[in-house]
């Protein structure tokens, strides 16, 4: 049965993956925070991570992982973005019985402050708004078979500033199976599957014949909002394996281990890219990473503004009877935008 379920997926993950290849999607989805990775353990490892067991992070990348974590697991990240934007999660997954665990998630995107400007005032009107972007997920997932997970998170979005605001609900659904082929897991992940989003306010400037301050007065009481924009749909099939270590069934080894990681992921708003990773741990101690992503597998007219690129990281962990703390950092190359720094710290207990 679960060899049918895998050709099943794998069938129409492909069909929709390569269906209306002429159609340009860029740019066509908002909120588009969801779609930037979390913890310093993923963004070293390429984003790839669908098919990558591990800790609380999961919660993001591939719920249904979350089914196999055997204690309280929580973990803080901080992602220094480019330009100043600050990206930020929270993620607690709590394990019940029957290899099932509830989890819950919060991602917050601040852009700092910004100086209003207007056509009069180029240089500054001495006032200053921010940008906020926000989720709140809760997740449950388990084990239908003592190789098959599957999970789902139901999540609330809210993003804006100076008054416009959008909201909206959204679901991720994900499945991880064990192959039990030279060790290799296959993990599938759809996100931010929800209904569209609009920007709008009936408190912003101008609303009820106030003066909008920015050369023009809105004379009648009024509701300003955006057309409706959907949600940055994404689909993730990955792959992984220990190529060394205690599990491997390729090369067994008690100290060390190589895992290698890779998926593709295709969302609504942009083209077919692949991920890659490759992580190596001494004793369940430290571990050194380096991944790729981004690489276009369509056409892509606009490939030379991709922002997909190398990085790189590590991470330590100690353990002191039942809790477990892990230190682990990130660098990713942006191209244009520049460089980006994440740093994660994890407990277990």
């Amino acid at each position: 049965m679960e060899k049918k379920l895998v050709i099943l997926v794998l069938l129409l993950l492909t069909a929709d993956l390569f269906a209306q290849k002429e159609v340009s999607r860029i740019g066509t989805s908002g909120a588009q925070f969801l779609k930037l990775g979390v913890g310093a353990r993923a963004c070293a490892l390429g984003e790839s991570m669908v098919a990558v067991r591990g800790d609380a992070t999961g919660l993001f990348w591939n719920v249904a992982a979350i089914a196999s974590i055997e204690k309280k697991s929580l973990v803080v990240s901080r992602n220094e973005l480019y330009v100043n934007l600050n990206y930020n999660f929270l993620g607690f997954v709590l394990p019940l019985k029957h290899g099932s665990a509830v989890g819950i998630n919060v991602l917050y995107l601040d852009s700092g402050d910004m100086e209003v400007t207007t056509v009069d005032q180029p240089e500054g009107t001495g006032d200053f708004f921010s940008w906020q972007s926000y989720s709140i997920g809760v997740s449950y997932a388990r084990f239908l078979t003592d190789r098959l997970s599957l999970g789902a998170t139901i999540k609330y979005i809210r993003e804006g500033t100076f008054g416009e605001i959008a909201n909206g609900l959204a679901v991720d659904l994900g499945a991880l199976l064990d192959t039990g082929i030279l060790g290799f897991r296959l993990g599938l992940n759809m996100s931010n599957i929800g209904d569209e989003m609009r920007f709008s306010s009936p408190k912003a400037p101008g609303y009820n014949g106030d003066d909008t301050g920015y050369g023009g007065i809105i004379r009648e009481k009024s509701l300003l909002q955006t057309q409706s924009y959907p949600l940055p749909l994404t689909f993730r099939l990955g792959l992984s394996t220990d190529l060394l270590g205690k599990h491997s069934q390729i090369m067994p080894n008690q100290k060390n281990r190589l895992t290698l990681s890779m998926n593709a992921h295709d969302p609504n708003d942009s083209f077919l890219r692949a991920n890659f990773g490759l992580e190596y741990e001494w004793n369940s101690l430290f571990a050194l990473r380096a991944g790729y992503r981004g690489i276009a597998i369509e056409g892509d007219p606009m490939d030379e503004y991709s922002t997909g690129s190398y990085s790189f990281g590590a991470g330590f962990k100690y353990t002191i009877d039942v809790f477990r703390f892990q230190l682990d950092y990130a660098f990713m190359d942006y191209k244009v935008l520049g460089n980006a720094h994440h740093f994660s710290l994890g407990f277990e207990f």
